[in-house]
């Protein structure tokens, strides 16, 4: 997670105009769900896009190792932020829906300080340990040669600071935030990507699409997105 390889059409995820939620297809008036997550430099726009959006939501403590499940089983109703190519997995297809996108996140390479070397296709990938993050897809998995597991993605910057891993992959925006509050002998390598994130919503709560969407609309017209995005940047 080389310059913009082709990305994954949202169009494999369910559509929305296929799912109602309720006897009769009434929406829920329920709470959306949400597990706690990882410290993300995105968790200020996140909460902004719910407040916009007015929806109710109840937080609940999941480890990591089982919030993919729970989000198929329906346990979990909302989460943010994601690109669609994150959730490819069959069950998952059948059970998300996506919003509107509202950030295009640049995704790097991560090197060790004075070790970074050119990336320029996924296949130079083969000979490198990669630090990956447990029950995390990348998109050019299938050319990374060893790995090693991390338990979220600040300990994959860890290891590879450490020198157990050659490299990962990180959003830049996340990098900056994380070596901000830790500074490790890190540097950014080449670009992996550019990932358009969005608002991942389950089959179940359809109804809250067009609430989400409408704010990140709105969030975008008045340049709100781009405001807080812009503070994370000064941090």
């Amino acid at each position: 997670m080389a310059l913009l390889f082709s990305m994954v059409s949202v169009a494999a995820t369910a559509s929305a105009a296929q799912i109602t939620d309720g006897a009769k297809g009434s929406p829920s008036d329920k709470p959306a769900i949400i597990a706690t997550a990882f410290a993300s430099p995105l968790d200020k726009v996140w909460q902004a896009i719910l407040k916009e959006a007015a929806i109710p939501y109840k937080i609940i403590d999941v480890q990591e190792g089982r919030r993919r499940r729970m989000f198929v089983d329906g346990q979990i109703t909302l989460e943010c932020c994601f690109a669609p190519e994150w959730r490819m997995r069959k069950d998952e297809q059948l059970t998300q829906l996506f919003s509107d996108p509202f950030h295009t996140s640049e995704i790097r390479y991560v090197f060790r300080t004075g070790q970074s070397i050119p990336v320029p296709s996924p296949t130079h990938l083969k000979d490198l340990r990669f630090a990956v993050v447990r029950d995390f897809s990348y998109m050019f998995e299938e050319y990374f040669g060893e790995t090693i597991i991390a338990n979220s993605p600040a300990e994959a910057l860890r290891l590879v600071a450490l020198g157990r891993a050659h490299l990962t992959e990180a959003a830049k925006v996340f990098f900056d935030f994380e070596m901000a509050k830790n500074p490790r002998p890190l540097e950014l390598g080449d670009i992996a990507d550019y990932k358009m994130l969005h608002v991942r919503v389950h089959v179940s709560r359809a109804d809250l699409l067009p609430k989400l969407n409408a704010a990140i609309a709105a969030m975008k017209k008045t340049g709100r997105i781009r405001k807080l995005l812009g503070e994370l940047s000064r941090q």
